[in-house]
């Protein structure tokens, strides 16, 4: 018996629908490869792409595409045993974006696009070496490890790839009101600037890509104040004090006041003169 699937799309359910007819929607672009679809393995909404019945028929119709476009490099893995400068700059990666692939990019281009915020941490990545599309934050090469060693690598080919924030980032706890239009979670900060935050929130179910609201209470040196965000990174932690689960999420502020921003920068830049004389 032919299995068929619901999908969510605008946060209304449709179908079901057959594979077949699933896939000439998309085609058609009636539906995203970034809508949700019903998993019955997992028992939750999942991302298409993300879809094991679906995420090899992604990935083929993208190696589909780079063949039959004279543009694009023809798929390959990637090369072993290069050196450091070598390998940043094979073009290997493809980006999964709105609903459309683009590649294939170098790890510097990807990393050059994620610092300009062309690309974010929720974006999904995939190289011929990958069994399936995966999150950038999920991928080694761009973990925070990895990026830390490339700029401590010392080659100017290399440092020259990094910049630094367009917001200077600080230390800063307060208590937060965090909302989803369904539900309210409590949360607390741990560093801030104009143009994003890193919070911790007592819930694991909150994903890359997806849009809160956050009331920060009041605290050391900075107002109350409340924010539109969307998540772009998120992190498993076990506090090392109650040695309970606990998950850090990076947010990026898409709707929060030109005054607060203002006060949150003056706040940010006081902190680091602060932190220079100390030292």
């Amino acid at each position: 018996m032919a299995k068929n699937y619901y999908v969510s799309k605008n946060n209304q359910q449709i179908g079901p629908f057959s594979e077949d007819v699933l896939l000439n929607k998309i085609k058609a672009k009636e539906i995203s490869w970034m809508d949700y679809i019903y998993d019955d393995v997992k028992k939750d909404w999942v991302i298409i792409v993300e879809h094991k019945a679906f995420n090899k028929m992604f990935t083929e119709s993208v190696l589909k595409h780079a063949v039959s476009d004279p543009t694009l490099n023809t798929v390959k893995t990637r090369t072993k045993d290069l050196s450091p400068v070598d390998s940043i700059k094979e073009k290997a990666w493809y980006v999964l974006k709105d609903n459309n692939n683009y590649g294939p990019f170098s790890q510097a281009e990807i990393i050059q696009m994620l610092q300009a915020k062309i690309i974010y941490e929720y974006d999904f990545l995939w190289q011929p070496d990958m069994e399936s599309w995966k999150r950038l934050a999920e991928i080694p090469d761009f973990s925070r490890t990895n990026l830390k060693k490339l700029i401590q690598s010392g080659d100017p080919e290399i440092s020259e790839l990094f910049f630094r924030r367009r917001n200077v980032r600080v230390n800063y706890g307060c208590s937060l009101i965090v909302h989803n239009n369904k539900q309210i979670f409590k949360g607390r900060s741990l560093e801030i600037s104009a143009g994003g935050a890193g919070v911790f929130i007592d819930t694991n179910q909150f994903a890359p890509g997806q849009n809160l609201f956050l009331h920060f209470q009041p605290g050391d040196g900075v107002p109350p104040f409340n924010a539109v965000c969307t998540i772009i990174s998120k992190e498993f932690h076990t506090n090392p004090i109650s040695k309970a689960n606990e998950y850090k999420y990076g947010v990026k502020f898409t709707s929060i006041s030109q005054n607060i921003k203002q006060k949150i920068q003056e706040f940010a830049e006081k902190e680091i003169i602060h932190r220079k004389k100390v030292s």
